[in-house]
């Protein structure tokens, strides 16, 4: 252990600490009150510069395959110094550097750079940017060398460094592309409230797990691509590949080992408000409010909806007034008001609501019947705060989105939310989600002035450590976009507030550590990997088209591939047979552009961000994130 190497292992972990400080710190640029109240400057329109991202990776892959030789040596030349100067012979210098694959740190450093080229900059993002870029471009082979250095202070093989050397390469993109976008980015302020929460040792646990999870996607893409050049792309496309995988394992784990929530025995004729936001639904708010008085019918207990228009100017209030006049079991009031986005509306139902029991249902949803007998049981169990549905989509809607959707639903809430909350890692959204009235009013009820008020509330629900649930015997169906644009629109959306609610909720302090909120850590990270995962292919392709020696045969590639994402697709045939779906599994072949297109839109949404510096135009604001709010 020499004093060079200590002080290699203390600045790369001063880099890391430093910029997860930065992230866990919270948002910027808002104006708010840290409780209820966001104020930021409106989004920005993404898929133009969706495009400027795309084209910029093509020129970054085509610059480093022309250059591939120079630039792998480059960088292990630089790693080489750091291992050296830290005081570790050449030959063990060498023999580690064998294992050491540069292209995630250098798919990293184009995800960067690109994302600081597309995106939209005031001139103090801008300074921000390119200063965390420089930063990251430097500190990314110092933590790597880091990593191989306190290998070799415990005399690890050198066949050990490949997956200490991913999981560092990992590390530094995750926390180097966080600190990016919160540092340069208008976002929400943390939650100021202070709430107790529970016992860390379920969250440390999961954060283990997934540490886990991530050196096991080093070892499996290590196994399955052995015969590969160490610095082959495939190399790197497989560990992104195998992370899906695992996690999916882990989750099939939890179903097996941990119970499910019980509910307990309540008054099944206790009244329930049910709180409906509705901005321009002419189309299908009368369907939802038939569908709504259906499940009044079929309830023992008094079912009111209270529809809040947001200053709607088609005949939304006209439909409502009639679905009032022919309701049969439920009472269905409108609660009007101007236009100011749906958590507004949210709130003035929410609070012209007096039961227990509420229920949030969006304007485009279909119940079913049953969709309110099982709420008693589960809110007499008092660690219940939350119930959802399971979601599925409306299958009378005719585009090959509805049946992407199918498959999406169908692996998120019937297997991946099934099992993450069993630890209590669960996120409730909004499309049906019931609540105890006064624990949300008290938290400040939905957050306004973002995306994401949904899972906010979940959050701050468990917050008071009240469990989230998903009852498979609820089920809802939802609105699927039917063109293009409008699927990218509805992600971009859903993916900007993965951010809105990273910066509310990601713990800053050890006691703020729990599962529900380390999961956003997972989504945030998925995130990364979704900016990432695009340019493993597109670099892959290059590489193969210009220098196929190096990227190896394009055959045996591609059977790996498959090797790599059979579990997932078999893992969905099997979700999709015990769910009964098994006529749909003819459309399976929908399920990889569905994929593709969505992970356009979750880069779209981080494009999306407006620039930290950004003026807030409180007019302009409360317009735009109504419209960005609109389902």
């Amino acid at each position: 252990m020499t004093p060079h190497g200590v002080v290699v292992v203390l600045g790369a972990v001063a880099l890391l600490a430093a910029g997860s400080w930065a992230v866990l710190h919270g948002g910027r640029g808002d104006h708010g009150d840290g409780l209820r109240h966001v104020r930021l400057p409106s989004p920005q329109r993404s898929i133009p510069r969706l495009v400027v991202f795309i084209v910029a990776i093509v020129a970054w892959s085509i610059l480093v395959a022309r250059d591939w030789a120079e630039a792998a040596g480059a960088l292990k030349a630089v790693l080489a110094l750091i291992l050296e100067r830290a005081g570790l012979g050449a030959s063990t210098a060498s023999s580690y550097l064998v294992h050491t694959n540069p292209l995630l740190l250098l798919l990293e450093d184009g995800s960067l750079s690109s994302f600081v080229i597309a995106r939209r900059h005031s001139v103090r993002s801008l300074v921000v940017s390119v200063g965390v870029l420089a930063v990251v471009l430097i500190g990314g082979p110092l933590v790597v060398g880091a990593a191989e250095v306190m290998a070799s202070w415990f005399g690890a093989p050198s066949v050990v460094v490949f997956y200490l050397a991913e999981l560092a390469s990992l590390a530094a993109g995750f926390v180097g592309l966080l600190a990016l976008i919160f540092l340069s980015s208008a976002l929400p302020r943390r939650y100021a409230a202070r709430v107790g929460l529970r016992p860390l040792a379920s969250a440390l646990l999961l954060i283990g797990v997934f540490v886990l999870i991530l050196i096991g996607a080093g070892a499996l893409a290590r196994g399955i691509g052995g015969s590969l050049s160490a610095v082959s792309p495939p190399d790197g496309l497989l560990v992104f590949l195998a992370l899906p995988a695992l996690i999916m394992a882990v989750s099939v784990v939890l179903l097996l080992v941990r119970p499910k929530d019980r509910p307990g025995v309540g008054d099944p004729t206790e009244p329930i408000d049910v709180i409906m936001p509705a901005f321009n639904e002419e189309a299908g708010i009368g369907a939802a409010l038939a569908a709504l008085d259906a499940a009044a019918a079929a309830y023992p207990g008094r079912v009111r909806v209270l529809v809040a228009d947001d200053g709607s100017h088609d005949r939304t209030l006209e439909v409502i007034e009639m679905a009032a006049q022919t309701a049969r079991a439920a009472e269905i009031v409108a609660v009007g008001g101007p236009h100011g986005g749906k958590a507004v509306a949210l709130n003035r139902a929410l609070e012209a609501a007096s039961t227990r029991i509420v229920v949030r249902v969006d304007a485009d949803i279909l119940v079913d019947a049953n969709c309110l007998r099982p709420l008693p049981d589960w809110f007499a169990n008092p660690a219940i705060g939350c119930i959802g549905a399971f979601d599925l989509p409306n299958m009378a809607l005719p585009a090959w989105y509805t049946r992407g959707r199918l498959f999406e639903c169908l692996m998120t809430f019937g297997f991946s939310r099934l099992a993450f909350e069993r630890v209590d890692a669960n996120n409730v959204p909004g499309t049906y989600m019931a609540f105890r009235r006064a624990e949300a009013l008290a938290l400040g009820g939905f957050v306004e002035g973002m995306n994401g008020e949904d899972s906010d509330l979940t959050f701050n629900l468990g917050k008071l450590g009240l469990r989230s649930v998903i009852d498979p015997r609820i089920v809802i169906y939802e609105d699927v976009p039917q063109t293009l644009g409008a699927f990218l629109e509805q992600r971009t959306r859903w993916s900007r507030a993965s951010f809105h609610i990273g910066a509310r909720h990601l713990p800053w302090r050890a006691r703020e550590l729990h599962p529900r909120l380390i999961i956003q850590l997972r989504f945030l990270f998925n995130k990364l990997t979704s900016m990432i995962r695009p340019i493993t292919y597109i670099s892959s392709a290059v590489f193969f088209l210009l220098i196929p020696r190096v990227a190896g045969s394009p055959l045996r590639t591609l059977v790996l591939l498959a090797f790599t994402l059979a579990p997932q697709l078999l893992l969905l045939i099997g979700v999709a047979l015990y769910w009964g779906f098994w006529r749909e599994l003819r459309h399976l072949w929908v399920w990889v552009p569905f994929t593709m297109v969505r992970k356009l839109g979750l880069l779209s949404g981080i494009l999306s961000l407006p620039p930290l510096g950004a003026a807030v135009d409180p007019e302009r604001r409360v317009e735009a994130m109504a419209d960005a709010n609109a389902r």
